[in-house]
């Protein structure tokens, strides 16, 4: 591909195929290719192929172009080996016909062509395979004629080593090129340079507002919403609260979703703004639509709850259903609560274990705690008390609590584990000081009893009162019955 794909061509052959020069002439160029090419140039001989296949300025020669291209490749050349290939696979199709059209007007620097050729391999569209490399030779043509959008997206791959070697130099050189011609992006881009020092650049956070400001003044809604969070945070030069909702609400009109989600959530609860139930529906709303799973969730349960916003557990369902579909697992948890309680769906517990473990394989903690509670108990599922210590333990491993006590008394009483007393008891102690009253239930009941480890009446009453102050009727049972016991 012109230029640098095509070295060793020479300059007189460029001129000669590129359609925008006055010596353009594709009969001497074939000429000048067919005695380079019987020398055995490879670069020649690839691009004397294009001239076989299509029958340009010679007879089309299927067989001479394929003998040629195997030669080239064989000579390093990464054109021909990639041609090779695509005539393998799509070997008397319509769509390689098209293909190897492209290629030789992408030779003679047709922008359009080399336009559809970036998307070809971009998207990896039969014959072709997704080829990034391919996509930014093809895209740069374009980007030397000044096309900005090019400039803009070479640049970019420049800058993130994408399909090309990373090239701090490169990538400036073209999304400057491409912010002088106005495009906003790059100019984000570049403020991303400087702030996140990507591309081997220094960090300048000054730099990188002054960039960020020209994009969001030329109305990029990704760097107004870098400037919001920039203005949002506390201690710093940037810090106004009043320009970060400016920046937020120039975002939102644009459709930025995340600028919707946080501006809805300052309208819900009267953050900065006025409180407005309103404006916060109509953008959190827009959010969810543009499919922001944090704003889906967060949405959601407002509607579930009821205490910020209106509730509405159809809407609720609505949307924890859609950010499921997207294997979020907050909501997967959510949506298995809804079907074990009977909450806008009729009560199934086959579908609360079958969204539980969705969750729960995700490693989502409250639903493997739950889980484990379903196969304890044989709801919507047959029961198991081993398959439960499964999953109490992953959940204990992430912290929780309640999977604590359970796995504490399983270890303590041998329940489809090794019996193990000191890991029992760590795992109550941690549950209950935790604060989790069936940790401080289990532990006084142990106590109590004194058939697992020595009666200490003290210690039981201790940590049943923690139970029975937040409410648990069996830990108050069971101090009336030790004061009942003492007093007899």
């Amino acid at each position: 591909m012109p230029p640098e794909r095509s070295e060793g061509t020479g300059t007189e052959l460029r001129s000669l195929m590129d359609r925008a020069s006055l010596r353009y002439d594709l009969n001497k160029a074939a000429k000048i290719l067919d005695e380079s090419s019987s020398k055995g140039n490879g670069s020649s001989q690839y691009l004397y192929s294009l001239f076989l296949l299509t029958g340009t300025s010679t007879i089309r020669d299927d067989i001479s172009a394929k003998e040629l291209l195997t030669l080239s490749s064989a000579s390093g050349n990464e054109d021909a080996a990639v041609l090779l290939e695509e005539l393998g696979r799509g070997n008397g199709s319509e769509e390689l016909d098209r293909l190897i059209e492209l290629k030789f007007r992408g030779e003679q620097r047709d922008t359009d062509a080399c336009a559809e050729l970036f998307k070809i391999y971009s998207e990896g569209r039969f014959p072709a395979k997704k080829d990034h490399k391919e996509a930014a030779g093809w895209y740069t043509v374009c980007a030397e004629e000044d096309d900005v959008y090019a400039q803009m997206t070479v640049g970019y791959m420049y800058l993130m080593g994408k399909g090309v070697k990373k090239d701090r130099e490169k990538a400036l050189y073209w999304l400057k090129k491409a912010s002088e011609n106005g495009n906003a992006e790059a100019m984000f881009h570049i403020g991303e340079m400087h702030e996140l020092g990507l591309c081997y650049t220094e960090r300048d956070l000054k730099q990188a507002i002054i960039w960020y400001q020209l994009a969001a003044d030329a109305g990029n809604a990704d760097a107004q919403y870098v400037l919001a969070a920039l203005h949002a945070t506390p201690k710093t030069k940037q810090y106004d609260r009043v320009k970060a909702v400016t920046y937020l609400e120039k975002a939102a009109e644009q459709g930025h979703s995340e600028a919707q989600y946080q501006l809805g959530m300052m309208h819900a609860y009267g953050e900065v703004v006025k409180r407005d139930e309103a404006k916060a529906v109509s953008l959190l709303e827009a959010s969810c639509r543009a499919g922001f799973q944090q704003a889906m969730v967060d949405y959601a349960n407002m509607r579930f709850e009821g205490d910020v916003i209106k509730k509405d557990l159809a809407i609720a369902a609505e949307w924890f259903e859609k950010a499921a579909a997207s294997c979020n697992g907050y909501a997967q948890y959510a949506l298995a609560c809804m079907y074990a309680g009977g909450s806008h769906y009729e009560r199934d517990d086959k579908k609360a274990v079958k969204y539980f473990t969705d969750a729960a394989e995700m490693g989502e903690v409250n639903s493997q705690y739950s889980l484990g509670c379903f196969y304890y108990e044989g709801r919507g599922v047959e029961k198991s008390e081993k398959d439960a210590a499964v999953w109490f333990g992953q959940a204990a491993e992430q912290g929780h609590p309640g999977a604590k006590a359970f796995l504490g008394m399983f270890y303590v009483t041998g329940m489809s584990v090794e019996k193990d007393l000191v890991e029992g008891l760590r795992l109550l102690i941690e549950s209950a000081d935790s604060g989790y009253y069936e940790g401080q239930y289990y532990l006084g009941k142990l106590y109590m009893e004194g058939i697992h480890v020595n009666r200490n009446i003290p210690r039981a009453k201790k940590y049943l009162t923690m139970a029975a102050k937040q409410g648990d009727p069996d830990a108050k049972m069971l101090l009336e019955k030790i004061r009942t016991e003492r007093l007899h």
